[in-house]
């Protein structure tokens, strides 16, 4: 259950990220997810579809790069600015 702090650490990131470049929304989110990072992949997109729910990411999909590192690393965020 931890994945869902996760996501939601991840969407405050990402809620500055918007504020700063001015943005609109989000279009797609890419995150890479290491299999030493103790993160469950199909937990952490569950989380990401709950949370994305009315935000700026409502829209966005989520794109899951999974690797054998222990990262967990925002990897790009795909921005609609005005």
């Amino acid at each position: 259950m931890h994945e869902y702090s996760l996501v939601q650490a991840m969407f405050d990131q990402m809620e500055g990220i918007v504020a700063a470049q001015h943005a609109r929304s989000v279009r797609r989110v890419r995150v890479r997810i290491g299999s030493l990072a103790g993160v469950d992949p199909t937990l952490f997109r569950t989380a990401y579809e709950v949370f994305r729910i009315k935000t700026f990411c409502d829209e966005a999909p989520l794109e899951i790069q999974e690797d054998a590192s222990d990262a967990l690393m925002l990897e790009q965020l795909e921005l609609e600015v005005a």
